[in-house]
């Protein structure tokens, strides 16, 4: 079926599917709305000034240009095709029936707001998720909701609870219209899991409900079973001191997992694991007393430690500063420098990561008196048991004592009485 239009200037809102529109000799304005179902429409007109307009909160979800025509998929899988297309402006965020301008294009500047080209021949093709706002094309992420094992979590364009990677300056819209999300208010902070962890939404987030502004609590007061709405968004444009952000629900705690949003390629810091944790205090001026996580004291021990694997030394010896070392010696040379945290404390906590390469053995010392000593074994991960050995004499008091770390693996100690495996001992 084709509708001809007149002579006139029209203002022509393209709604039946299956139809043609034709404009004449006007300068015509053809509004892209979109229509329940996969309803298709074309539209063909060459002569007059003449524009098409994608209103605010149009979404866009495919595009199929030639050299003279283009098909858009847009919200609801309408499919408008404009024939002559090269002979049209594009009027982003624009509404003849309220007089509303927006961003006007050429019809080779608004193909190249998708990062595409115009063909010399055949077609390009691109599947995107683009949403109108503010006259201009955004990103848009549609937020739907799903029961998993562990509770209702957010899906973001299909993905569950996906990390995104977002850019300072630009504005990003997630889409609440699907029902599954009609209970979970989203929005942004700079702490994990939002108010639920005594955070709040970041500035730098808008509310719009029926297409308008509103606040945060107006806009969660929708998400109930006696309303419904059209147009719930959430904006979120985050500033160039926005390093990591985190989505939430308003109403409930965990929806989001332990994603998370990185702003202009920032690389959080993340904190090793500790593997073990040995409390290091002193016996006099004398030896240096470790106690390991089965809370059985050494003096001066031989330790076994992984490669690659991070430690936690709690230190008590006031007096007796506590140095990891390259070298036996008192004083502050040849002290280790790198992977390592409060090397020398004498009251605190030391954070060392075995190094991957490197000597196989370093020692502790301290600072001050040499008989304050022993050595650290490296090694690598062989990852079986955790083994405590004992050389000679009983734990608690005088010297000779090994502890071993985390050390490989002893497939038969039923007839070593030195050899002890400590379940407990994660070290």
């Amino acid at each position: 079926m084709a509708l001809n239009f007149s002579e006139n200037n029209d203002v022509i809102v393209p709604t039946v599917d299956g139809t043609t529109y034709r404009g004449q000799n006007g300068d015509d304005t053809y509004i892209l709305v979109s229509q329940d179902g996969d309803a298709k429409v074309s539209i063909t007109d060459t002569a007059g000034n003449n524009t098409i307009q994608l209103p605010e909160w149009s979404k866009i979800k495919s595009l199929v240009v030639a050299k003279n025509a283009i098909q858009i998929t847009c919200d609801n899988m309408t499919i408008f095709t404009i024939n002559g297309a090269d002979k049209f402006n594009y009027d982003v965020g624009g509404n003849k029936t309220g007089n509303e301008v927006g961003s006007i294009k050429t019809y080779e500047e608004f193909v190249s707001l998708f990062d595409l080209s115009l063909p010399n021949s055949g077609t390009n093709t691109k599947s995107v998720s683009k949403i109108v706002f503010q006259d201009e094309l955004n990103q848009l992420y549609e937020v739907t909701v799903n029961n998993e094992d562990d509770g209702n979590k957010y899906y973001i364009n299909g993905e569950l609870t996906p990390s995104l990677n977002l850019s300072s300056g630009k504005k990003y819209i997630f889409d609440q219209n699907d029902v599954t999300s009609s209970k979970h208010p989203i929005s942004f902070s700079i702490t994990k899991n939002g108010i639920h962890a005594d955070g709040k939404s970041s500035d730098n987030v808008s509310f719009y409900i029926n297409g308008y502004k509103t606040t945060e609590s107006k806009y969660s007061e929708n998400f109930n079973d006696e309303t419904t709405f059209d147009n719930g968004f959430v904006v979120l444009e985050p500033s160039n001191t926005d390093t990591e952000l985190y989505y939430f629900c308003l109403f409930h705690s965990g929806m989001s997992k332990d994603a998370n949003i990185l702003i202009d390629g920032f690389t959080p810091v993340t904190t090793p694991s500790i593997e073990a944790t040995l409390d290091v205090s002193n016996n006099g001026a004398s030896d240096y007393v470790i106690k390991s996580s089965n809370n059985i004291t050494y003096n001066d021990p031989t330790i076994t430690l992984v490669r690659g694997k991070t430690y936690e030394f709690e230190v008590n010896s006031p007096g007796h500063p506590f140095w990891i070392k390259t070298a036996q010696s008192t004083g502050s040379s040849n002290v280790l420098n790198s992977g390592i945290t409060n090397n020398g404390t004498s009251n605190g906590k030391i954070t060392f990561t075995a190094p991957l390469d490197g000597p196989d053995t370093l020692y502790y010392n301290c600072q001050f008196h040499a008989s304050m000593t022993g050595t650290i074994n490296l090694v690598e991960n062989d990852g079986v048991e955790i083994l405590t050995t004992i050389n000679s004499g009983s734990a608690g008091g005088g010297y000779g004592y090994s502890l071993d770390l985390d050390l490989a693996y002893s497939t038969d100690i039923s007839n070593n009485t030195n050899n002890i495996i400590y379940d407990s001992l994660i070290i």
